[in-house]
């Protein structure tokens, strides 16, 4: 294992001082995911036409293997399998093979997934195994598969010869099964073509239940495991409270907020979360920090601050951005995509400790036993271990903090210091970089000094990653010119931190920016109601539903909805219209599951309420703002006012010389409940 990730580290550095044994087609990639697999023996493609053309003229199957640079069990199968020269062969004798790195690719990889979720009823991961005909149709779908036959899964060293011999036997037998498949996962995509009569508030209450039913009362959060953090879902209860002021909407989101904050998924010495939890109390993390799950829980905890004022998501604010600008952070602003759970150390070793190693570090900066002994209480630092085998990963007891913790973090960090970082992968994702704007000026609610990084932060990434037109990059490696088209999720979320930063600093090239991208991500990406991922034969549609990330259609429409208001132009409600009737079927059935379509919908039909003044009114009442009890609310400058308006798309309904007057409009125009008998219970 040290072996391989200190090769991985000079290969994505450039520093490997020796001819390896193995080179295949991935050496004049630049992604760090792909350059960690340049000297498998397995001989790889990228995702090309050659690859394509190669099976087909070899008449060869697919063998397809979707992963990222710091994924865990992406290097357990390539360690076992794709560094092992027996399956390397097989792979190299009957199958043409393919790496492509999510990442980069997001639209093709959710195309996949998707596909997986069609064949086996439940969701994948990676890594993602697909075996597909010559001619790209896929008819195997698997994730991590071991070198033999093992936990009731067929083996590479079974499965590559049988199914290279079959196909080599009975090609036409493998197109006929594949086209089967890819017509039945077709017949089962339902769209609508009418907006639902439904009550909008009502839907919120649906959404809340629904909600309520996955949640977890004892350990907090949603699901059983692995447990995300579900930001999508922490913001949406938000929302709804401020609508119903149903109480389990707060409670869930404060709760939820508090735990993680105390938990092991939070980095409790130097700050930032990890990916995921493996179980579901919080206590064993997959140790990866991703940069897009880091900035949408800056901006959920920013939220939870601004509703709470807990000092607890204060200090997670600072430490998370702090965190990620040590560990992440270009000179230039910009911000890397994410580190891996794997380390010199082993899984998350960077990240344990053991009982001895803490208590000698704590004895020598002069604690005594008994404050040792409460402060490794404290820590979760135990001497049989917590995590594996006789290692402890730190997270926060029930009982009060007792003396020193601060200068026992310090001692602890100290001990980190002496170890090597993971890897962290360099490259800029537009999309991912484009949210950690949106959460700097989001923090910016409770410290003005983030709106300096923030726009420092969009004007590194509108230099680097767009054209100076109207089109943006997906992703680069750092250091190098971006090439790769925008995608959806990059003009989505673009859009929406180009109108925080309208909306926190109101100057105008924000939205003029704004304008123009959702031009162009809705010339390329829209159609009758549907928004493809990406612009290739493989990518997926937007599903609508909140996965890894809040669903660029989601945070699009969000983004149409708000333009509309700022540029007092109703073309932006016409997609809106689309894609909620589109996807209505879906988004009744299980409102819960797709939180940002269900927040997109409750705009729509309620409405954004846009309150303007001069700008240096509205910077003033911005707290004030933002705790208005309505939730879809943006602000507008408007130079030459004297007074306070609030407007909504088509009509302005209310003007005042107070604050407290336009407040009372706005909240007056807060929707009262069909549902008498759900209002009565969420009181």
């Amino acid at each position: 294992m040290k072996r391989r990730w200190l090769a991985v580290l000079l290969v994505c550095s450039g520093l490997l001082a020796h001819d390896p044994e193995y080179s295949n087609h991935l050496s004049g990639e630049t992604s760090p995911y792909l350059l960690q697999h340049v000297h498998n023996p397995v001989d790889w493609y990228p995702w090309n036409d050659a690859a394509f053309e190669k099976a087909k003229r070899e008449h060869k199957p697919i063998f397809l293997s979707i992963g990222f640079s710091t994924c865990h069990w992406c290097h357990v199968m390539a360690e076992e399998s794709f560094e092992d020269p027996q399956i390397a062969a097989m792979l190299n004798r009957w199958f043409v093979s393919v790496k492509v790195d999510r990442e980069a690719m997001p639209d093709i990889d959710r195309h996949f997934q998707t596909l997986y979720r069609h064949m086996h009823g439940r969701s994948g991961g990676w890594p993602l195994s697909v075996v597909m005909t010559e001619t790209g149709k896929p008819f195997f779908t698997g994730t991590y598969i071991p070198p033999t036959d093992a936990y009731g899964i067929e083996g590479m060293l079974t499965l590559l010869p049988r199914i290279g011999r079959e196909y080599a036997a009975e090609r036409k037998l493998f197109e006929a099964k594949a086209q089967q498949l890819a017509n039945d996962q077709n017949s089962r995509r339902a769209v609508s073509d009418t907006m639902p009569e439904a009550d909008a508030v009502k839907t919120a209450y649906q959404a809340l239940e629904g909600l309520e039913g996955i949640f977890d009362d004892r350990n907090k959060g949603f699901g059983t495991q692995p447990k995300f953090p579900q930001s999508s879902r922490i913001m949406a209860l938000l929302d709804i409270y401020k609508l119903t002021k149903a109480l389990p909407a707060k409670a869930m989101v404060m709760e939820t907020l508090e735990t993680m904050a105390k938990s092991g998924l939070y980095d409790q010495i130097e700050g930032a979360f990890f990916r995921y939890s493996t179980n579901r109390d919080w206590t064993q993390p997959h140790f990866e920090k991703m940069l897009y799950t880091n900035a949408q829980l800056v901006s959920a905890y920013a939220a939870g601050w601004n509703a709470s004022r807990n000092p607890l998501f204060e200090r997670v604010i600072r430490e998370t951005i702090a965190e990620m600008g040590h560990r992440f952070q270009t000179r230039e602003g910009l911000w890397f995509a994410a580190s891996s759970a794997d380390s010199e150390h082993g899984e998350g070793g960077y990240f344990l400790y053991t009982y001895d190693e803490a208590d000698s570090a704590l004895e020598k900066a002069g604690f005594s036993l008994n404050a040792r002994q409460e402060l490794l209480h404290y820590f979760s630092i135990e001497e049989d271990g917590n995590f594996d085998g006789e290692v402890s990963h730190i997270h926060l007891s029930a009982l009060p903090a007792p003396n020193g913790v601060e200068r026992a973090r310090s001692v602890l960090k100290e001990l980190r210091e002496k170890r090597r970082f993971p890897f962290r992968d360099k490259k800029i994702i537009t999309a991912w970089n484009a949210m950690m704007v949106s959460a700097l000026f989001d923090a910016s609610v409770m410290d003005m000094r983030y709106v300096k990084m923030a726009k420092r932060s969009y004007a590194a990434l509108h230099s680097m990653m767009s054209d100076g037109k109207s089109a943006l990059f997906h992703q680069t490696l750092y250091g190098h010119i971006p090439s790769q088209p925008g995608l959806l999720e990059d003009y989505a979320y673009m859009v929406q931190a180009a109108i925080k930063g309208y909306e926190t600093t109101l100057e105008q090239h924000y939205l003029d920016d704004a304008v123009q991208w959702t031009k162009t991500a809705t010339a390329l990406f829209y159609g009758d109601g549907a928004w493809r991922l990406g612009k290739g034969a493989y990518s997926a549609f937007d599903d609508g539903s909140d996965k890894y990330y809040t669903s660029p259609m989601g945070v699009m429409l969000a983004n149409l909805l708000s333009l509309e208001i700022l540029t007092s132009d109703i073309v932006y409600e016409k997609p809106v219209n689309e894609t909620i009737k589109r996807h209505a079927d879906m988004l009744f059935e299980n409102p819960a599951a797709h939180s940002s379509l269900m927040m997109a919908y409750l705009r729509y039909k309620l409405g954004i309420v846009g309150i303007k003044h001069r700008p240096g009114v509205l910077h003033k009442y911005r707290s004030e703002i933002e705790a208005i009890d309505y939730p879809f609310i943006i602000i507008e400058a408007e130079p030459q006012s004297d007074r306070w308006i609030a407007c909504s798309a088509r009509s302005c309904f209310g003007t005042s010389k107070t604050f407290d007057g336009i407040k009372k409009r706005v909240e007056a125009r807060k929707a009262v409940t069909t549902a008498p008998s759900l209002y009565g219970r969420h009181r």
